[in-house]
């Protein structure tokens, strides 16, 4: 990662080339999305599996697993499509995002999250998943999303003002 030298001469915000980005994100989407659930899993019981491994219930949250990184990839291609330069690392994107899956959710990497661990808690059919996800709506709902809002707010003013009338927090348009 590169760092960009301030007019004092302090360093500045961390930058990741644009090439980099998508392996900045496929590294991170592993970690938070395949690999954490299933370190999580491991804590409890896992209920439907037996000794040859997961039941075949539990095989249908596969189908939601591969929706939710589905749905992620596809906000991550708009959000790469907005990058021209190297990108300053933090929650605050460099352009406001408006299209593909931004004009039916507000945040969909989050929802695209939120389906991949509830894949997950089926799959594993862990008590120990479906905490974790029931934490991480609460941190989403709660902090992290009240905290993105009032930044974008900040940074694009109206223009997000008129986009947030228009589009739900999670799901479905304003009519």
């Amino acid at each position: 990662m590169e760092t960009e030298q301030t007019q004092e001469g302090k360093q500045g915000p961390f930058r990741i080339p644009r090439w980099a980005i998508p392996i900045v994100w496929t590294v991170i989407v592993l970690l938070i999305m395949v690999l954490a659930p299933w370190g999580v899993s491991r804590i409890g019981p896992r209920c439907g599996w037996d000794q040859d491994g997961a039941g075949m219930f539990n095989n249908v949250g596969l189908v939601a697993v591969a929706a939710g990184l589905g749905m992620y990839a596809w906000s991550l291609v708009y959000h790469f499509r907005s990058y021209r330069t190297a990108v300053k690392v933090g929650f605050s994107p460099p352009e406001l995002v408006i299209a593909g899956p931004y004009r039916v959710s507000r945040n969909p990497m989050y929802v695209a999250g939120l389906v991949t661990w509830l894949g997950w808690t089926i799959f594993f059919g862990s008590p120990a998943v479906l905490i974790a996800l029931s934490l991480l709506w609460l941190a989403f709902s709660l902090r992290i999303v009240p905290y993105e809002e009032r930044q974008l707010e900040n940074l694009f003013g109206q223009d997000y003002l008129v986009y947030k009338s228009s589009i739900r927090r999670w799901f479905g348009r304003y009519y």
